[in-house]
């Protein structure tokens, strides 16, 4: 589900994309085609009127990840970063940080994520303040308490996959579309 929501202003309609995703915290659903999240993340891009090119990272133990997700994920051009638990936060935010260094604005970041507020908040605060990055977060469940973030997009990681899309609306009132077929796969 997309609980918020901003359409691509023209300086960003075409600019890059980076996806920094915890595989662990956010892992691919059982019975999902992992052949299918590169694809499910560009199509909900687009709704919003993001068409630029794509990196994603998936960060985490891929010897704790089976092989063919981990085969399905490459097939597509998501990029596998094998980290250990003790220093996985530490080596997405230095990646993010370089990235930063070699994609100025107009951008978008996305951090795919449980703990955004947790780990990032303070440096992505203060980042969006000073710069004119856009942000888009997704995470595996909503969180009990307003972010300090102002993000373009926010959705629930397997809502995001699914091509579901459920906007908030006064009272937190919501409306969802069906799941497009071929979306999970059949073995």
């Amino acid at each position: 589900m997309v609980v918020n929501y901003i359409a691509a202003t023209p300086e960003y309609a075409t600019a890059k994309i980076a996806v920094w995703w915890d595989l662990k915290g956010c892992p691919i659903p059982e019975g999902y085609d992992a052949r299918r999240v590169r694809p499910s993340m560009e199509a909900a891009f687009k709704q919003r009127g993001y068409s630029g090119p794509v990196s994603i990272t998936a960060y985490g133990d891929h010897k704790q990840t089976p092989d063919h997700l981990l085969r399905g994920l490459s097939s597509t051009g998501v990029a596998l970063a094998h980290t250990i638990p003790e220093a996985h936060c530490n080596i997405m935010r230095l990646d993010w940080m370089d990235w930063q260094d070699c994609n100025p604005p107009p951008a978008t970041m996305m951090l795919i994520f449980d703990g955004v507020d947790n780990v990032f908040s303070p440096n992505l605060v203060l980042e969006q303040q000073m710069t004119n990055y856009n942000l888009f977060v997704a995470y595996s469940y909503r969180p009990c308490k307003m972010s300090a973030l102002v993000t373009s997009a926010e959705w629930l990681w397997e809502s995001l996959l699914a091509g579901k899309r459920t906007q908030r609306f006064p009272k937190e009132e919501t409306f969802e579309e069906s799941v497009p077929d071929g979306f999970w796969s059949s073995s």
